[in-house]
């Protein structure tokens, strides 16, 4: 029989990037800011504290709130932290931002910009402008912002869609941004309330990637965007949930990216993305890291463990307990069950999605009759446990 290698083994052979040039981002937004002592910011290596805006008068706001505990909660980490500017902006953010950012305006705006960057010793800055608020205005400011982070030895990057580039960003603008945050996700939502189903399915983050590849920005310079959120088509309107409340309503859902017509994204997807970008690009990005599940479930974790796979415990895996043959497999796969109980085990493709789910008795084999699935890498997943567990098999 052969054995099935945990998930995190079979990372250890592809040709993966230096883990320490490796970067993990997560957005933190003010409102969020009273689940700071629940978080694992030691398994970041960025955040992206959000959102910045501009009053009328100049002065910038950070939805009210005092950054400084949560700047100096993060440093303690080690973490590199930028503000965040833009995000989804309300009528006078967005008036003021079209105001500062015009040319008479802009040195004072950015003069305001530079002055927080230095009373909370932050890092960087994040610009997070989107759709109707990139227009000609955007690239002048990005490169007058530009030249007085360097002057600092600050960074500036930026949120952008993964589909597409806004035709307002210049190529000198792109080229201004130290990485970009690809956002690869809300590919359906609210908006297309007839179409439901994944937002931020796997195929998308491949598209995206080939998208900013297309349009020459390095490797090194782009971090893949992944949602801990998703929207349900239940609802009229569309709602938007976070992974902390499905999984909250079901732990399985932790290995699934579906629960009815609810659609997120779940741990072997968010492995698979991470193993991606570890493969294709410098890191991965969270949109955002308040809506985990702050569990043995946590998708944060399920990605630095990715990253930084746990060293081997001394206590036996549930792979020692599973053996599979024939490991790649054919028309049937053979599941034996070494353990003195039961264990249910389901079966999903590697976006997630799940395709079977069945039960093997203690001592006993199970029979998978596979002659439906296409040729490819398949997930069997362990429910029901307190540690998720998920292993690659291969359909030739």
């Amino acid at each position: 029989m052969a054995r099935i290698l945990p998930f995190f083994l079979l990372l250890l052979s592809f040709n993966l990037p230096a883990q320490e040039d490796f970067r993990i981002v997560g957005y933190f937004p003010y409102y969020r800011f009273s689940l700071s002592d629940q978080i694992n910011f030691e398994q970041l290596t960025h955040l992206n504290i959000a959102f910045a805006n501009p009053l009328m008068n100049g002065e910038l706001e950070v939805g009210g709130q005092d950054i400084g505990p949560v700047v100096s909660l993060a440093k303690s980490y080690g973490l590199t932290v930028l503000i965040s500017m833009g995000g989804g902006l309300t009528a006078e953010w967005r008036d003021a931002w079209q105001f500062w950012m015009q040319a008479p305006n802009r040195s004072a705006y950015i003069h305001n910009i530079m002055s927080m960057v230095r009373e909370y010793g932050l890092d960087g800055v994040d610009m997070d402008l989107e759709g109707q608020d990139v227009n000609a205005l955007y690239s002048p400011f990005v490169l007058e912002l530009r030249d007085s982070l360097a002057a600092e030895g600050k960074l500036l990057t930026a949120a952008l869609p993964g589909s597409n580039r806004d035709p307002d960003i210049s190529d000198a603008a792109l080229s201004a941004f130290d990485w970009v945050n690809m956002m690869v996700y809300n590919w359906t939502g609210p908006w297309a309330p007839n179409n439901p189903g994944q937002h931020s399915p796997y195929s998308f983050a491949v598209s995206s990637i080939n998208n900013w590849f297309s349009q020459g920005v390095e490797s090194e310079r782009l971090t893949l965007g992944v949602p801990f959120y998703g929207w349900d088509f239940s609802t009229n309107p569309v709602s938007s949930f976070t992974y902390r409340t499905i999984v909250a309503q079901n732990p399985d859902n932790a290995f699934t990216d579906q629960a009815g017509e609810a659609y997120y994204n779940g741990i072997p997807t968010i492995q698979n993305k991470t193993t991606l970008a570890m493969e294709l690009l410098s890191g991965i990005m969270i949109w955002e890291i308040g809506q985990d599940s702050y569990t043995e479930y946590s998708l944060l974790n399920a990605i630095y463990e990715t990253v930084y796979p746990p060293a081997a415990s001394s206590e036996p895996l549930v792979a020692d307990a599973l053996s599979a043959f024939p490991n790649p497999f054919s028309e049937e796969l053979s599941i034996q069950n070494e353990t003195d109980g039961p264990l249910s085990l389901r079966l999903a493709a590697l976006d997630g999605r799940p395709l079977q789910q069945f039960s093997v008795g203690a001592r006993s084999t199970h029979w998978l009759n596979t002659s439906s699935l296409a040729p490819g890498m398949y997930i069997l997943q362990v429910v029901g446990r307190e540690i998720p567990q998920a292993y690659k098999i291969l359909k030739q």
